[in-house]
């Protein structure tokens, strides 16, 4: 029986996600777990059902958005250091490339969180990327950036227009973004149909110039289970209630933390659009915990302090998407 549903992001338009500064010529990493969620609940909301959106959002769970091209899908590193060895080339260059890592192909990453000891060539590092073995060593990448020049023009009469520059994902054709969903039975088709209606409206910044666009597909997924596992992978960003952070046992852990603002960007309200909102850490994605109790982490409101009645909640959900691991003996 599945235990969780794939959501493949495809024919996607160029894509910007937002660093939360008043910056375009760089954007950010990875499209996280928190930023799809409040998406989804935006859709709802615009459907108009407002009511109970932090219940909503706390029922159900979703990844961070990791790349696949073809048939071929990237897991995200696991934090320090991995079991991986180099069988030729140079050992130091090797011990460099494996450090850069961001991504590791589905059939090695599965390997890796069983306890076992990779063993690769080094033409199976490419970039960000650790590849299954290909013979000819030929590697098309999901995406690429490209920084492009734009034009600010003034509403004022009499001000120039400035120039700034403006960072893009661009995909390949026959690949995209896909994460992982749990959710109850009788919200799995209410999720997929706000994902569908998500890439209608699209995601990011300059959606309304087609940016951030993306055709669904969804399909049931079951996820390895490792036997003898002792860890617990992040595969979204997590927010643990206070009563779990004993549980976490961060002297054995290893983890990172990911400072989570931003604007009001989203609002209705043109008035409000320049709020930022309150900030928050949360674990970031790879982070490993020694322990296989369940963590369900929680939504927060970072709704910024502003007297008006008008300003609506900014729900942020910390809930955790997990997978039990078994960490190797390096």
């Amino acid at each position: 029986m599945a235990d969780c549903i794939l959501i493949r992001l495809k024919n996607m338009s160029p894509l910007h996600i937002g660093t939360g500064k008043e910056n375009y010529d760089f954007a950010a990493a990875s499209l996280q777990s928190d930023t799809l969620s409040a998406a989804l609940a935006a859709m709802k909301a615009q459907k108009g059902d407002k009511e109970n959106l932090k219940e909503f959002l706390a029922s159900f769970t979703v990844s961070s958005a990791f790349p696949y091209i073809g048939n071929r899908y990237f897991m995200p590193k696991p934090m320090g250091r991995i079991n991986v060895e180099i069988t030729d080339g140079d050992e130091y260059i090797a011990k460099k490339k494996i450090k850069k890592l961001k991504f590791i192909e589905w059939g090695l990453w599965k390997e890796l969180i069983a306890g076992k000891k990779l063993c690769v060539k080094e033409k199976q590092l490419q970039g960000n990327f650790l590849l299954t073995n290909n013979n000819d060593g030929y590697h098309e990448y999901p995406y690429r950036l490209q920084v492009n020049q734009r034009v600010a023009v003034p509403l004022d009469e009499g001000k120039d227009s400035e120039p700034f520059f403006f960072e893009w994902t661009y995909f390949h054709e026959d690949a995209g973004l896909f994460c992982l969903l749990q959710a109850p039975v009788a919200l799995q088709d209410e999720l997929i149909a706000l994902f569908r209606q998500l890439g209608e409206s699209g995601i990011g910044t300059d959606k309304s110039v087609g940016g951030g666009r993306f055709e669904v597909e969804a399909e049931d997924f079951l996820l390895p289970k490792v036997v003898g596992a002792d860890s617990a992978l992040l595969l979204s960003l997590y927010l643990p209630t206070e009563e779990e952070l004993s549980k976490l046992q961060l002297k054995d852990s290893c983890y990172e933390l990911l400072l989570r603002n931003g604007y009001m960007a989203g609002s209705s309200e043109t008035d409000f659009m320049h709020l930022r909102k309150k900030s928050v850490y949360m674990f970031n994605v790879g982070s490993m915990f020694k322990t296989v109790e369940p963590l369900h982490g929680k939504v927060v409101d970072l709704r910024p302090e502003w007297n008006d009645g008008r300003l609506h909640p900014a729900y942020r959900s910390g809930k955790p998407f997990t997978i039990l691991i078994k960490q190797p003996g390096l």
